[in-house]
């Protein structure tokens, strides 16, 4: 018989929401609000739909967030690309 855990990660319970969620969450509101106070109101609500976005949970895992995702796709954008060519 085998006991089997859900996630390694733990969990706060309200929409399968991490500890690194509840960060990045944090950080996008405080950069929305020193924005906001500082009358770069076009900057914040950017800001504010990006942090938005960055939290919604991905449909093909639900601890998955799409910052994740972004984090991955710049990943793979910017790493060094080496191409073969070869002549037949």
């Amino acid at each position: 018989m085998y006991i089997t855990l859900q996630s390694i990660k733990r969990n706060l319970g309200l929409f399968n929401l991490e500890f690194e969620d509840l960060i990045i969450g944090s950080t996008f509101a405080l950069l929305f609000t020193i924005l906001f106070l500082l009358h770069c109101y076009t900057f914040a609500i950017v800001v504010l739909l990006l942090g938005i976005i960055g939290l919604i949970p991905v449909d093909f895992s639900k601890c998955n967030r799409m910052y994740k995702l972004f984090i991955l796709f710049t990943k793979f954008i910017f790493k060094n690309k080496s191409y073969y060519f070869y002549k037949n």
